[in-house]
């Protein structure tokens, strides 16, 4: 039996989403129904905005954070699923950062892969990033903070 390692299963996962995304794209403009999330549509106008030099809040449905808009720049001059592309990279990071944070754990590597696997290729967690929701990278960002904690990489100071 063919035993499937981190990166082989990150690599796999990668190239699923890729195609999912390119039959998002296809079905967006064959079909009644779209593929992509209406609050894609929402963060793409509102970086249209600011690429213009305008608020991502003059987009009357934008109630979203302005780094969101920021960093859906690229949709405005690279391609209009650039947005879809960094969520589902941090769909990744976050099937990552969980390895990641069971081996620190001392987890044995076969376990490790499988809870990768659960995340990674769960039809729910995919369909997410791929469909234009913002979600993985608050996800990814989580995971983040708790990695540092987990390694001491924490403010010198405490807030009191």
């Amino acid at each position: 039996m063919t035993r499937l390692d981190i990166r082989s299963l990150l690599t796999f996962s990668a190239i699923f989403r890729v195609i999912l995304i390119l039959y998002g794209e296809w079905q967006d403009s064959h079909m009644e129904v779209r593929y992509t999330d209406v609050d894609y549509i929402v963060f793409s106008d509102a970086a249209s905005l600011v690429a213009s030099g305008y608020s991502p809040y003059n987009r009357t449905t934008y109630r979203y954070s302005p780094l969101l808009a920021f960093l859906l720049l690229p949709n405005s001059f690279l391609h209009r699923s650039w947005g879809k592309f960094l969520f589902s990279s941090a769909d990744i990071l976050v099937g990552y950062f969980i390895y990641y944070i069971l081996k620190l754990q001392k987890v044995p590597e076969n376990l490790c892969n499988y809870s990768v696997m659960a995340w990674l290729f769960n039809p729910f967690t995919f369909t997410i990033g791929t469909r234009g929701n913002c979600e993985p990278i608050v996800s990814a960002m989580i995971l983040w903070i708790i990695v540092c904690l987990m390694k001491g990489m924490v403010l010198p100071f405490v807030l009191e």
